[in-house]
Protein backbone atom coordinates (compact mmCIF):
# COMPACT_ATOMS: atom_id res chain seq x y z
CA UNK A 1 0.00 0.00 0.00
CA UNK A 2 1.06 3.57 -0.60
CA UNK A 3 1.62 6.38 1.88
CA UNK A 4 -1.37 8.20 0.38
CA UNK A 5 -3.73 5.32 1.19
CA UNK A 6 -2.23 4.86 4.64
CA UNK A 7 -2.75 8.54 5.42
CA UNK A 8 -6.34 8.41 4.14
CA UNK A 9 -7.24 5.32 6.18
CA UNK A 10 -5.68 6.76 9.33
CA UNK A 11 -7.88 9.80 8.87
CA UNK A 12 -11.01 7.80 8.00
CA UNK A 13 -11.17 4.96 10.52
CA UNK A 14 -13.41 5.60 13.49
CA UNK A 15 -16.97 6.20 14.59
CA UNK A 16 -18.93 9.31 13.60
CA UNK A 17 -22.24 10.80 14.72
CA UNK A 18 -24.39 13.66 13.45
CA UNK A 19 -26.10 14.04 16.84
CA UNK A 20 -25.74 17.84 16.97
CA UNK A 21 -27.27 18.30 13.52
CA UNK A 22 -30.06 15.81 14.19
CA UNK A 23 -30.99 17.40 17.52
CA UNK A 24 -31.03 20.88 15.99
CA UNK A 25 -33.07 19.83 12.93
CA UNK A 26 -35.03 16.67 13.84
CA UNK A 27 -37.57 16.91 10.98
CA UNK A 28 -34.80 17.05 8.37
CA UNK A 29 -31.96 14.88 9.70
CA UNK A 30 -32.13 11.49 11.36
CA UNK A 31 -29.52 10.73 14.02
CA UNK A 32 -27.06 8.36 12.33
CA UNK A 33 -23.80 6.63 13.21
CA UNK A 34 -21.13 5.97 10.57
CA UNK A 35 -18.42 3.46 11.45
CA UNK A 36 -15.26 2.55 9.53
CA UNK A 37 -13.33 -0.43 10.92
CA UNK A 38 -10.31 -2.17 9.33
CA UNK A 39 -10.74 -5.84 8.41
CA UNK A 40 -7.18 -6.93 9.05
CA UNK A 41 -7.31 -10.41 7.51
CA UNK A 42 -8.70 -9.34 4.13
CA UNK A 43 -6.75 -7.61 1.38
CA UNK A 44 -4.87 -4.49 2.55
CA UNK A 45 -7.09 -1.43 2.58
CA UNK A 46 -10.29 -3.36 3.38
CA UNK A 47 -12.62 -1.38 5.65
CA UNK A 48 -15.97 -2.41 7.10
CA UNK A 49 -18.50 0.41 6.67
CA UNK A 50 -21.58 0.37 8.88
CA UNK A 51 -24.43 2.88 8.93
CA UNK A 52 -27.04 2.66 11.68
CA UNK A 53 -29.84 4.80 13.04
CA UNK A 54 -29.30 5.82 16.67
CA UNK A 55 -32.76 4.50 17.53
CA UNK A 56 -31.81 1.02 16.25
CA UNK A 57 -28.04 0.70 16.77
CA UNK A 58 -27.83 -3.09 16.52
CA UNK A 59 -29.38 -3.34 13.06
CA UNK A 60 -27.31 -1.53 10.41
CA UNK A 61 -29.32 -0.30 7.47
CA UNK A 62 -26.18 -0.35 5.33
CA UNK A 63 -23.23 -2.71 5.65
CA UNK A 64 -20.42 -2.57 3.11
CA UNK A 65 -16.77 -3.36 2.61
CA UNK A 66 -14.76 -0.67 0.88
CA UNK A 67 -11.24 -1.33 -0.36
CA UNK A 68 -8.78 1.48 -1.01
CA UNK A 69 -6.41 1.34 -3.97
CA UNK A 70 -4.26 4.15 -5.38
CA UNK A 71 -4.80 4.15 -9.15
CA UNK A 72 -2.59 7.06 -10.09
CA UNK A 73 -0.54 9.38 -7.95
CA UNK A 74 -2.83 11.04 -5.42
CA UNK A 75 -6.08 9.45 -6.65
CA UNK A 76 -7.60 6.71 -4.50
CA UNK A 77 -10.29 4.36 -5.73
CA UNK A 78 -12.65 2.93 -3.12
CA UNK A 79 -13.99 -0.37 -4.40
CA UNK A 80 -17.48 -0.87 -2.98
CA UNK A 81 -18.79 -4.30 -1.91
CA UNK A 82 -22.01 -5.47 -0.34
CA UNK A 83 -22.62 -8.72 1.55
CA UNK A 84 -24.42 -11.75 0.21
CA UNK A 85 -25.88 -12.27 3.70
CA UNK A 86 -25.56 -8.98 5.61
CA UNK A 87 -27.48 -10.25 8.64
CA UNK A 88 -24.65 -12.70 9.36
CA UNK A 89 -22.27 -9.80 9.93
CA UNK A 90 -24.52 -7.15 11.46
CA UNK A 91 -22.48 -7.19 14.70
CA UNK A 92 -19.05 -7.32 13.01
CA UNK A 93 -18.03 -3.73 13.77
CA UNK A 94 -17.86 -4.36 17.52
CA UNK A 95 -17.55 -8.17 17.53
CA UNK A 96 -14.06 -9.20 16.47
CA UNK A 97 -14.97 -12.89 16.24
CA UNK A 98 -17.76 -12.05 13.81
CA UNK A 99 -15.51 -9.71 11.84
CA UNK A 100 -12.82 -12.37 11.50
CA UNK A 101 -15.35 -14.67 9.81
CA UNK A 102 -15.75 -12.32 6.83
CA UNK A 103 -14.32 -13.91 3.69
CA UNK A 104 -13.87 -12.64 0.16
CA UNK A 105 -16.56 -15.06 -1.01
CA UNK A 106 -19.07 -13.32 1.29
CA UNK A 107 -18.76 -10.12 -0.75
CA UNK A 108 -20.38 -8.88 -3.95
CA UNK A 109 -18.64 -6.15 -5.94
CA UNK A 110 -21.07 -3.31 -6.65
CA UNK A 111 -20.60 -2.45 -10.31
CA UNK A 112 -20.21 1.25 -11.11
CA UNK A 113 -20.59 2.20 -7.42
CA UNK A 114 -16.98 2.97 -6.60
CA UNK A 115 -15.59 6.25 -5.32
CA UNK A 116 -12.69 8.38 -6.43
CA UNK A 117 -10.93 10.25 -3.62
CA UNK A 118 -8.51 13.15 -3.85
CA UNK A 119 -6.61 14.92 -1.12
CA UNK A 120 -6.82 18.70 -1.40
CA UNK A 121 -5.71 21.49 0.92
CA UNK A 122 -8.89 21.15 2.97
CA UNK A 123 -8.90 17.37 3.37
CA UNK A 124 -10.12 14.39 1.38
CA UNK A 125 -12.90 14.72 -1.19
CA UNK A 126 -14.68 11.65 -2.54
CA UNK A 127 -17.24 11.32 -5.31
CA UNK A 128 -18.99 8.40 -6.90
CA UNK A 129 -17.48 7.55 -10.27
CA UNK A 130 -19.15 9.52 -13.08
CA UNK A 131 -21.66 8.05 -15.48
CA UNK A 132 -24.91 7.75 -13.47
CA UNK A 133 -24.57 3.96 -13.51
CA UNK A 134 -24.73 3.10 -9.79
CA UNK A 135 -28.29 1.78 -9.65
CA UNK A 136 -30.16 1.74 -6.35
CA UNK A 137 -33.64 0.26 -6.09
CA UNK A 138 -35.78 2.28 -3.68
CA UNK A 139 -39.54 2.00 -3.12
CA UNK A 140 -39.87 -0.37 -6.06
CA UNK A 141 -38.17 2.00 -8.47
CA UNK A 142 -34.71 2.04 -10.01
CA UNK A 143 -32.71 5.21 -9.38
CA UNK A 144 -29.11 6.16 -9.91
CA UNK A 145 -27.01 7.29 -6.97
CA UNK A 146 -25.15 10.59 -6.76
CA UNK A 147 -22.89 10.54 -3.72
CA UNK A 148 -20.02 12.57 -2.29
CA UNK A 149 -18.14 13.08 0.97
CA UNK A 150 -15.60 15.44 2.52
CA UNK A 151 -13.29 14.35 5.34
CA UNK A 152 -11.29 16.96 7.23
CA UNK A 153 -9.84 16.18 10.62
CA UNK A 154 -12.64 14.86 12.83
CA UNK A 155 -15.41 16.18 10.58
CA UNK A 156 -17.08 14.18 7.84
CA UNK A 157 -19.85 15.47 5.59
CA UNK A 158 -21.81 13.28 3.19
CA UNK A 159 -24.53 13.73 0.59
CA UNK A 160 -26.41 10.82 -1.02
CA UNK A 161 -29.28 11.30 -3.43
CA UNK A 162 -31.15 9.06 -5.84
CA UNK A 163 -32.31 10.35 -9.22
CA UNK A 164 -34.71 9.15 -11.88
CA UNK A 165 -32.75 7.69 -14.83
CA UNK A 166 -35.06 9.33 -17.39
CA UNK A 167 -35.93 12.73 -15.91
CA UNK A 168 -32.92 13.06 -13.56
CA UNK A 169 -35.29 14.42 -10.90
CA UNK A 170 -34.36 13.72 -7.27
CA UNK A 171 -36.35 10.74 -5.97
CA UNK A 172 -34.84 10.34 -2.51
CA UNK A 173 -32.10 11.67 -0.28
CA UNK A 174 -31.51 14.79 1.75
CA UNK A 175 -33.58 17.82 0.80
CA UNK A 176 -31.77 20.02 3.33
CA UNK A 177 -28.18 19.49 2.21
CA UNK A 178 -25.27 17.52 3.57
CA UNK A 179 -25.18 15.37 6.68
CA UNK A 180 -22.49 16.66 9.05
CA UNK A 181 -20.78 14.08 11.25
CA UNK A 182 -18.31 14.49 14.08
CA UNK A 183 -15.84 11.75 15.01
CA UNK A 184 -16.55 10.34 18.46
CA UNK A 185 -14.05 7.43 18.41
CA UNK A 186 -10.67 6.95 16.70
CA UNK A 187 -9.88 3.48 15.32
CA UNK A 188 -6.66 4.20 13.44
CA UNK A 189 -4.81 1.98 15.93
CA UNK A 190 -6.67 -1.01 14.44
CA UNK A 191 -4.98 -0.53 11.05
CA UNK A 192 -2.27 -3.19 10.56
CA UNK A 193 1.25 -1.78 10.37
CA UNK A 194 1.75 -3.67 7.12
CA UNK A 195 -0.90 -1.43 5.53
CA UNK A 196 0.98 1.77 6.37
Amino acid sequence: MTATIGHFLQNLCGEYSNQKQAFENPPLFAHIFLRYKPIEHLQPGSILLEQTYAVDPKHPYRLRVIRAEELTSGIIKLWNHTFKEPDRFSSATFDQDCREKIREEDLILLDHCHYQVRQLDDGFHGELEPGCRCIVRRDGKETYLVSSFHLQGDELSTLDRGHDPQTHDRCWGSIAGKFHFQRISHWAENIPETWL
